[in-house]
Parts: C-alpha cells; sequence; structure tokens
C-alpha cells in the first residue's frame, strides 16, 4: 500500500512538473515570436512563466529527494560501519526536517503576508508565489523522513544517493518492455 501511495505521488509530481515545463516553454517561445514577427505579445507570458519556474523548481526537488537523486557527499560515510551510517543519517535528516519546518514558518509568515498584494498583469496573490514554501517544507519533509526511515530499517548498507548511471541502468529492462510492446503492435 505505502509503496502504491508513493508511486502515485511520484507520478503526480512529474505530471505536474512537466505542464510547469509546457506551459513556460509555450508561454516563452509564442511571446517572442509574437513579439518579433508580430509586435505584440502575451500581456500574463512573463509572470507566470516566472510563478511556474518557481513551482517547477521546488516540487523537482522534492522529486529529486524522493528519488535520492540529489547531490551526494558521502565519501565519509561510505567508510563507517552501519551503525555509523545510520547515526549520521538519523542526524543529517533531523537537521533537514529543521530546516523543512523553518520553510513551513517562513513560507506561512510570508503566504499571509502577501495574501493581499497581487501581481500587477495577472492579477492573482503574491501568495501562490510564497504558498510553494509550504507545499516545499511539507513534501520535503515527508520525501526525507521517509529516505531516514528506509536507512534506518536496512540490514545492509544503505545506498544514501542514486547515480544517474545506476539509475539509468535500472530503467533499461523497462524500457526494452516498452520497446517490445510497439513492435508487437
Amino acid at each position: 500500500m505505502e509503496n502504491r501511495w508513493g508511486r502515485i505521488c511520484v507520478r503526480g509530481l512529474e505530471a505536474v512538473i512537466v505542464a510547469c515545463l509546457a506551459l513556460m516553454a509555450v508561454l516563452v517561445f509564442g511571446n517572442v515570436v509574437l513579439r518579433y514577427a508580430f509586435d505584440s505579445g502575451i500581456a500574463v507570458s512573463e509572470e507566470l512563466s516566472r510563478l511556474l519556474f518557481v513551482w517547477l523548481i521546488f516540487l523537482g526537488a522534492i522529486l529529486a529527494s524522493v528519488q535520492r537523486a540529489h547531490i551526494g557527499f558521502d565519501a565519509l560515510v561510505e567508510r563507517l560501519p552501519l551503525a555509523g551510517r545510520k547515526a549520521l543519517v538519523l542526524l543529517t535528516g533531523g537537521l533537514m526536517l529543521w530546516a523543512c519546518g523553518m520553510f513551513l514558518v517562513g513560507g506561512w509568515k510570508q503566504t499571509q503576508i502577501n495574501l493581499e498584494n497581487s501581481y500587477p498583469v495577472l492579477g492573482i496573490s503574491y501568495g501562490w508565489l510564497y504558498g510553494v514554501a509550504l507545499v516545499f517544507g511539507a513534501g520535503m519533509a515527508l520525501a526525507i523522513a521517509g529516505n531516514v526511515w528506509q536507512t534506518l530499517r536496512a540490514t545492509r548498507a544503505p545506498q544514501l544517493t542514486q547515480d544517474l548511471g545506476d539509475r539509468i541502468l535500472e530503467k533499461m529492462p523497462d524500457v526494452a518492455a516498452a520497446d517490445k510492446r510497439e513492435d508487437t503492435r
């Protein structure tokens, strides 16, 4: 059950990130074409693409944490025994959860302060900009807590980060199976 909800959340994050990126590309490209070809433009393009970019970055950070794809400096940790690794993961996880708490508190205060202010062209509240800190703080806290829990439950040395090459190799059988399904159609 836990893995199913985790996969649903990851797929949801991926879909929102793709939607943000696609909409940003259409807005910016469309605005450039309209400005240079027709001497006009999309009025909301700049503000909306900036807002989408902020959301994309913070949601991407949550996704990277869930997938353990953030850059990790684990040269020291790799040399420690299992108990030492777990102790350091617990310490760093606690510090990161504290930082997530700071994001939640600061994001809540900034969102409240800026609810009455609105974007000049979009006309929506700046709360949408600062509200990303709330989503990021909660999402990252869940991701960190899950990563720490998995590490503490591990009976052998946990992999704290996952190399891009290893992630590609891990997905290769899925890609090959999808290719075979396409060929049989």
